[in-house]
């Protein structure tokens, strides 16, 4: 059954992908609802982070996500799809941000990347540019080591992890791009040529960005990588539909490769399934301060 409708949903992408349909039916621009330049470009690494809550209340645990990637020394905008914007919430994120921005909720996370590339001109002038969401609790380990170990290698674009769910891609939860590719016009034009699909087609653009991203960039040569590969955590590799390594693999990928996250989605399905004593038994050996973010957001304290 899974498979019949993963062939479905291919045709149907087959007619949706084309230029003419994408013309008639993905022609909507989301409105900005407020742009805030708060800083200019003060160090060599930007992160485009897309953000979103039913109330427009800021978590800690994105406080907490931003303390961390503030301490890598990044220019961060956030761009957030939120119903509200309440300007007490976005006084506690301001020393985080260079840029905030606040959008109509279209076109999912690569729409506000799109969005937050269109508001910083200068993005051209940044080493790395790292694009991620708030769809993970961490980092659990620190995420400094990784950039050091892709630092040090002739790589383009790299992941965490890469996954074979509908094809071969790097997750798009974090993405970084550097070296030659930001200066490429590879690179302008594919998030100038995205379209920004509505909230209901998640499915057909996980093909066209997520998947099909990824299938651009080798297209043209450029150099990708994953921190942790998908074959290495199972040999063979099965390559099932709809098989996540940061679902099924996420105990292992915490303990024995210091993956620095717990997705948002698989924590709540462990909660409500009673399988939370085990991630309790892993944070609270590596990272008690994450486990206690998640505890106050799910209120089982």
């Amino acid at each position: 059954m899974i498979i019949c409708k993963e062939h479905l949903l291919k045709f149907l992408f087959f007619f949706v992908n084309t230029n003419i349909f994408k013309k008639i039916f993905l022609d909507k621009i989301p409105e900005i609802y407020n742009s805030i330049s708060i800083t200019n470009k003060t160090t060599n690494r930007l992160v485009l982070f897309s953000t979103y809550n039913s109330d427009g209340k800021i978590k800690e645990s994105l406080l907490f996500y931003l303390t961390q990637l503030k301490e890598l020394k990044a220019d961060i905008v956030l761009i957030d799809t939120s119903p509200y914007s309440l300007p007490e919430e976005i006084e506690k994120i301001r020393p985080f941000l260079r840029h905030y921005i606040w959008r109509e909720n279209l076109g999912y996370d690569f729409g506000s990347w799109k969005v937050g590339f269109s508001e910083i001109h200068d993005w051209k002038e940044y080493n790395q540019i790292i694009i991620t969401n708030d769809s993970i609790f961490g980092p659990i380990h620190p995420l400094a080591p990784i950039f050091e170990k892709f630092n040090s290698q002739e790589i383009d674009i790299w992941g965490l992890t890469d996954s074979y769910e509908l094809s071969y891609h790097l997750m798009s939860y974090f993405l970084v791009f550097q070296n030659k590719i930001i200066q490429s016009k590879e690179f302008e034009n594919f998030w100038n040529s995205m379209v920004y699909f509505p909230t209901t087609w998640k499915k057909f653009l996980i093909l066209s960005y997520e998947v099909g991203g990824t299938k651009y960039w080798k297209k043209f040569n450029f150099k990708t990588n994953a921190y942790i590969k998908f074959q290495n955590l199972t040999h063979p590799i099965f390559k099932n539909y709809y098989n996540n390594p940061t679902h099924v693999f996420w105990d292992k990928i915490i303990t024995e490769n210091s993956f620095p996250f717990l997705k948002k989605d698989l924590t709540r399905r462990l909660i409500s399934t009673n399988e939370f004593e085990r991630v309790k038994d892993v944070l609270g050996r590596y990272n008690p301060t994450v486990l206690r973010l998640i505890e106050k957001e799910y209120s089982i304290i």
